[in-house]
């Protein structure tokens, strides 16, 4: 659920707000704030709320930009529990959701504000991502199938990422003026009332699946989504997520037994879970093999220790 809004009359409206969700992330943030400060105008408001970093990352939003609205949590809540707070904070509209390693380029906030603006029946803009070799990536995604749940982000990904539930998941062979189900979550710019009418961000997902299912919400209250192409935003990615790979690899797991929970019932989400534990119990035994026959034997000894801890949270530990 979303926190309150600020009372009315103690600050200006806004024409726009910026909601930046922070853990670990010093590295980054300064450059995503002074993207926003300089594509932004007088009337662009910047919230940051950081998730109990430990790296100095509210010291430096606190020092390097004083007209910033910061807030500290008690604890790592989450993505989507931390992004709900800014929310409520929020005066503008539209509101931006970004993450602190997003970086966004000059006309961009202008641009998703424009494009909300000459169409009503939108609730949520994506700008076009922009990754760090230059190349342009398309944000826009279907929703999921059960294939494309069983297969993504699995061992299975492996051989079937020229599959049809993959491409049709990525939407890489969809017409170009076909509309999206989705947008991936880097940089989300909602209509101020879309988001409050579907109450934010279920704050059940720690991280990973909280906008995929947000922009169900989204659909079923009846909104529409899409990309802007005039926007445009450099996205460093994983830098949310931190450098523990064991860690994000149960929180990515974790949010998609909830999704599927949520999409085709709990039956399915147990059965996900099993078949995700057995899949990674080959993963473990190609790496034995590989260290067996000592071949490039540090890393496959490195990838045998992390899939291990991820097979015993996978049987033993998933719901803690």
């Amino acid at each position: 659920m979303l926190a309150p809004r600020r009372p009315n009359g103690l600050t200006r409206a806004m024409r726009a707000s910026a909601v930046v969700v922070t853990h670990q992330s010093c590295e980054h943030i300064g450059a995503c704030l002074e993207a926003l400060e300089a594509d932004g105008d007088d009337q662009l408001e910047i919230i940051v709320v950081d998730n109990r970093s430990s790296d100095g990352t509210a010291e430096q939003v606190r020092e390097r930009f004083p007209a910033v609205t910061l807030r500290v949590t008690h604890r790592n809540l989450g993505y989507g529990a931390a992004a709900n707070i800014g929310i409520g904070l929020a005066t503008g509209d539209p509101i931006v959701v970004l993450n602190a390693d997003a970086v966004v380029e000059r006309g961009t906030m202008a641009a998703l504000r424009s494009r909300l603006d000459a169409d009503a029946s939108l609730g949520c803009v994506s700008p076009v991502h922009i990754d760090a070799d230059g190349e342009s990536l398309s944000p826009a995604r279907s929703f999921p199938s059960i294939g494309a749940t069983i297969v993504d982000g699995t061992m299975l990904e492996r051989w079937l990422r020229s599959s049809a539930v993959l491409r049709s998941y990525y939407r890489e062979a969809a017409p170009p003026d076909a509309p999206p189900d989705w947008l991936d979550g880097a940089c989300l710019a909602f209509r101020a009332r879309a988001l409050r009418e579907v109450g934010g961000f279920d704050s059940g997902y720690f991280m990973y699946s909280e906008e995929l299912d947000l922009h169900r919400a989204l659909r079923r209250a009846g909104w529409a989504c899409a990309v802007e192409e005039r926007a445009r935003v450099r996205h460093v990615g994983g830098a949310s997520a931190g450098r523990d790979v064991v860690a994000r690899e149960r929180n990515f797991f974790r949010s998609r037994y909830r999704l599927a929970g949520k999409m085709w019932g709990r039956p399915f989400a147990v059965f996900l879970r099993v078949f995700v534990a057995l899949v990674n119990l080959v993963r473990l035994a190609e790496q034995l093999v590989r260290l067996l026959l000592r071949r490039d034997a540090p890393s496959p000894r490195v990838e045998a220790n992390r899939i291990a801890r991820v097979t015993l949270w996978q049987w033993f530990g998933w719901r803690r």
